[in-house]
């Protein structure tokens, strides 16, 4: 009975029939301890451990090469703070994203908010009238946004971009009543005279800049 119960459990050689009464008994109580001491310290390393899947992601579908970049300790240091390789790829992006804003076919309500800016002095100076806006005295970009080819998109928001590389999303109606007002302090300081506007309804700082402005024309004959 013993002998066949170690054969049907497997605990022991092939010849374990051949062994006595207290060998058969041994095996029966050993032979399963030793494969479970087996079991735990096997050195087999399955494939496909905890950390499987969490390496570095693929930064595209294509994959991506190394770029090699000389940059004195300085400006190593500067783009370390700015977020090294990411920083530099958001750039280019952001690049590639101008480019590809085309407004000669935008008819959207966002791109209608852009036209009409352009139309004010601190971004009607600018000699770009194609392309996004850009604040001339702050840099600020100003773009559209949404589907540009379709007119019924009437989402009406505008993509703030400042020089840093912050971005926001604005509401176009608000960003535009607050760029009219700017631009009409900056009309009524700079030609009080073309709005028809007499001297003694001036205030002292538009008065100034106006004087000023014809002092310096005059000077550098700019005229």
């Amino acid at each position: 009975m013993a002998a066949m119960c170690c054969h049907e459990l497997n605990y022991g050689p092939s010849n374990q029939n051949c062994k006595t009464m207290p060998e058969r008994a041994a095996w029966l109580i050993c032979g399963p301890l030793n494969q479970i001491i087996e079991s735990m310290i096997d050195t087999t390393t399955p494939r496909g451990g905890a950390g499987r899947g969490q390496g570095r992601k693929p930064l595209s579908d294509d994959g991506a090469k190394a770029y090699k970049l000389l940059l004195t300790d300085e400006q190593r240091a500067k783009l370390a703070s700015l977020g090294n390789a990411a920083w530099v790829r958001e750039q280019i992006d952001f690049a590639t994203h101008l480019d590809s804003i085309d407004m000669s076919k935008a008819v959207n309500l966002s791109s209608r908010y852009i036209k009409a800016l352009r139309q004010l002095p601190q971004y009607q100076c600018n000699n770009d009238h194609t392309g996004p806006l850009t604040h001339v005295m702050t840099g600020v970009r100003v773009l559209p946004t949404g589907d540009l080819t379709d007119e019924d998109d009437d989402s009406g928001l505008l993509e703030v971009v400042y020089p840093g590389g912050h971005r926001i999303e604005a509401n176009a109606h608000s960003f535009f009543a607050m760029a009219v007002a700017e631009g009409a302090q900056l009309e009524v300081a700079t030609s009080p005279e073309d709005l028809g506007i007499k001297d003694r309804h001036l205030t002292p700082a538009q008065k100034r800049a106006a004087d000023l402005m014809q002092h310096l024309q005059r000077k550098h004959t700019l005229e």
